[in-house]
């Protein structure tokens, strides 16, 4: 049951977090900027095992955002380039989609959650985005100094702890 809850406050969240940062579906970086803000806060309890701060996640990934744009010759930032575009359109379909990445990650934390026995968190998340090598979730834990083992060790901590 409260899987069910997570998932239903989580998703809908991702969509809308990503929608503000001009991105047309989810990723990874999108379900962590949502998980830090749960009340459970396992997330932001890794994040600082990890010696990071977690209001800092939500910079790096709009540095890397910008920093893609650069990459191919456009000097903007992308809030300037967002805010000349029309917004989403109004979400009509019950079916959620996602990036790639966010699709990378989340089936992995389900079979860990099944794994565990245990309830779906925010550490799960990091977890498995630990151990994505590329995109943007990576490229902003990078810029914030957080190597991703340490992170890993920090998320499998949390888990280990929320498991006892």
């Amino acid at each position: 049951m409260y899987d069910i809850r997570f998932m239903q406050a989580l998703f809908p969240a991702a969509e809308a977090e990503a929608a503000a940062m001009g991105e047309k579906q989810p990723g990874a970086e999108h379900l962590i900027l949502v998980s830090l803000d749960f009340e459970e806060g396992s997330a932001r309890r890794v994040f600082e095992r990890a010696g990071g701060n977690p209001d800092q996640f939500r910079d790096a990934v709009v540095e890397q955002y910008d920093e893609a744009l650069r990459s191919v010759g456009i000097d903007e930032a992308g809030a300037e380039i967002d805010d000349r575009l029309p917004g989403p359109p109004d979400r009509t379909a019950a079916v959620y989609r996602s990036a790639p990445s966010a699709r990378e990650v989340f089936p992995e934390v389900v079979k860990l959650v099944k794994r565990d026995k245990s309830r779906l968190s925010g550490a799960y998340l990091l977890l498995v985005a630990s151990q994505m090598e590329y995109g943007s979730t990576a490229r902003a834990l990078a810029s914030m100094g957080i190597e991703r083992g340490v992170l890993a060790a920090a998320a499998q901590a949390e888990i280990d702890e929320l498991n006892v």
